[in-house]
């Protein structure tokens, strides 16, 4: 029998069985030993930010992928261990969609990057007032090159993979933004995860004593 899972949003109350869950990670293409190592929240997670946010989630799994070959294979910032508690002990990694753009684009600019991209392109048009191709030129530059940078650097940010590790194998637990708190995201771990994978549970205890 399927079961049903219930996720309450801002707006609305919805509603996931389990069988569509299950299609969810067929259709990502997860092996068999992957399936085992997911939580059934993050894929409920994952199923929400497709179904409701629009967020592709081959994007997502293209960062589990990178997690399982050795995260070398990325443009986001590297998987980081929690140092202090209540998420001591777990990982997080990035992933990146064009949800994320802004973010990202105001990270790289800073506080006065738009000021100085548009003092640079006049200094250099020698113009005193807007042309075209100085208003195409300053575009480019706050929404291409920052991105880009960004990319090579490999400091893409966007919301966290939350992971835990044991023998040498990531276990994925859910997806958050930091802006939840650790607290929050390490009570949904402790409301949802711990059956699947009790050794998380034994985990946070140590590594928080």
């Amino acid at each position: 029998m399927s079961k049903a899972y219930t996720v309450h949003l801002k707006d609305k109350i919805v509603s996931v069985k389990s069988d569509e869950l299950e299609k969810l990670s067929n259709y990502c293409g997860f092996s068999e030993d992957l399936k085992l190592r997911i939580s059934k929240l993050f894929l409920l997670d994952l199923y929400i930010y497709f179904t409701e946010f629009g967020i592709n989630p081959l994007e997502i799994v293209e960062e589990i992928d990178n997690l399982e070959n050795g995260d070398e294979n990325t443009e986001t910032k590297p998987a980081t261990e929690f140092r202090r508690k209540p998420l001591k002990g777990l990982w997080h990694k990035h992933f990146f969609c064009r949800h994320f753009l802004a973010h990202n684009i105001l990270n790289a600019l800073g506080k006065n990057g738009i000021k100085d991209i548009i003092k640079n392109v006049m200094d250099e048009s020698g113009n005193t007032h807007f042309s075209e191709s100085d208003l195409s030129e300053v575009a480019r530059r706050i929404t291409n090159d920052p991105i880009t940078q960004r990319a090579n650097d490999k400091k893409l940010t966007g919301e966290w993979i939350m992971f835990a590790k044991r023998n040498d194998k990531n276990y994925y637990l859910c997806m958050n933004t930091h802006e939840a708190g650790d607290q929050t995201i390490a009570d949904r771990i402790s409301e949802h995860c711990y059956e699947e994978f009790s050794f998380v549970k034994k985990l946070l205890e140590t590594e928080g004593a």
